[in-house]
């Protein structure tokens, strides 16, 4: 395969030039944060299950140790805030191609929306079914309070996040959010088609309008689980939105000297994020804040940067490792924490419990490894037959290449 462009000069002599670099697309950033932030909840969540198992070991260590692993490496929110902020982006592109003259086929849109969310999430729910019921002889005490029928039922109808997820099968309380954040925007996008230009801005003032008062309620008269689980849920489709209207506006961001500036500083915004989720004085509302905004700012640093020139060759190992980092954080992320128990059960039965560092990269190893595994024999071939559903369904146009975008935890095409 060549490398570089050959030019012939007056000379006669064949002088060989530089191919152009490159460089990642926006899509392929989003497939490898999608991944990579994928396998950190992983890893939070082995460190969940480990201080569960060697309780007395992890509380030997020095207490402002121990609040430094749980406030950063032993906590997964921080990357959920990644997933939503992206995850609006996605399917506003997805949302945006929908769109025809005064039209939006909602009925397509949602065919899209169930086809991609629910085939892994009934086959991990299933999963963590049978995993509840074979380690329940042994079992680690992580998520101890969900595993009862009347939670079951609310996480058949995907409304855990009201309520309780069940067991192990907690990562799935963000899959009600993001199913949600769906319907609200494809509904948005049916009554905004004379003014499109609103949708993600639309969105963005109904969620702080509800979350704003849902808040005052929870604080005053109304200091309910329901009143609170609503009010997280459109206080987190604000930065859900803010993905949106970045994708709608991304001409201007792209263009946008102040936006550029400040793009450079979400590192340090995201710091900021998980020191004040550290700093336990702190009222937890800066937290999602913070890192929203953080994740926000990633993705217009994205927008801003120069897209691979034309005939730029990617090398194969990378153009692999980006596959592989897209595919596996949908299938990573629905089921590791059961997988992980299973392993952690069989610890406590066989009384195999190492030293918790050693439990924790296990557990985390194992956790990520599965995920991997599911990515190619679970996740491609759905991917492929729901292309091919699609297509045959709604037509060619329905569903193309440039369509099959990453989304939060899958793709948003």
């Amino acid at each position: 395969m060549p490398t570089s462009k050959e030019t012939q000069p007056a000379s006669g002599f064949t002088v060989a030039q530089p191919s152009p670099k490159a460089r990642l697309s926006v899509h392929e950033k989003i497939d490898i944060c999608r991944g990579v932030f994928a396998i950190l909840v992983v890893i939070a969540h082995g460190y969940e299950i480990m201080a569960r198992l060697q309780d007395r070991d992890v509380v030997s260590l020095p207490p402002w140790v121990q609040h430094i692993i749980a406030a950063f490496p032993g906590a997964g929110i921080y990357w959920v805030m990644g997933f939503f902020v992206i995850s609006g982006y996605c399917i506003h592109l997805s949302v945006s191609r929908l769109q025809k003259g005064d039209r939006f086929p909602l009925k397509t849109y949602i065919e899209a929306r169930v086809t991609r969310i629910f085939p892994l999430y009934y086959a991990a729910l299933l999963f963590a079914v049978v995993i509840e019921w074979v380690i329940a002889p042994a079992r680690p005490h992580a998520w101890p309070d969900g595993v009862r029928g009347p939670v079951l039922i609310s996480q058949l109808f995907c409304v855990q996040n009201l309520t309780q997820t069940y067991g192990s099968f907690a990562p799935s309380w963000s899959i009600t959010n993001e199913f949600f954040y769906y319907l609200f925007y494809g509904l948005l996008a049916c009554l905004l088609m004379k003014r499109r230009e609103w949708m993600s801005g639309a969105g963005l003032v109904i969620c702080v309008a509800v979350a704003s008062v849902l808040q005052i309620l929870y604080v005053g008269p109304l200091r309910s689980p329901l009143v609170y689980s609503t009010g997280m849920l459109f206080g987190l489709g604000l930065f859900w939105f803010l993905g949106a209207y970045l994708a709608q506006h991304s001409e201007t961001i792209v263009h946008s000297r102040w936006l550029r500036i400040a793009a450079k500083g979400w590192i340090p915004l995201l710091v900021l994020g998980i020191y004040w989720k550290y700093d336990t004085r702190l009222p937890l509302q800066g937290f999602y804040v913070f890192t929203g905004l953080a994740f926000a700012l990633m993705l217009a640093r994205f927008l801003q940067a120069p897209e691979p020139e034309a005939g730029a060759i990617a090398p194969v190992w990378r153009t692999r490792v980006v596959e592989a980092l897209g595919l596996l954080s949908y299938p990573m992320y629905l089921f590791h924490a059961p997988f992980m128990m299973l392993i952690a059960s069989a610890m406590l039965r066989w009384e195999l419990i190492p030293d918790w560092r050693v439990t924790w990269v296990l557990l985390s190893t194992c956790g990520i490894v599965f995920g991997l595994a599911l990515a190619y024999l679970l996740e491609k071939p759905l991917m492929k037959w729901r292309a091919g559903w699609l297509k045959r369904r709604n037509g060619a146009a329905a569903i193309t290449r440039q369509q099959v975008v990453p989304g939060t935890l899958g793709t948003a095409g």
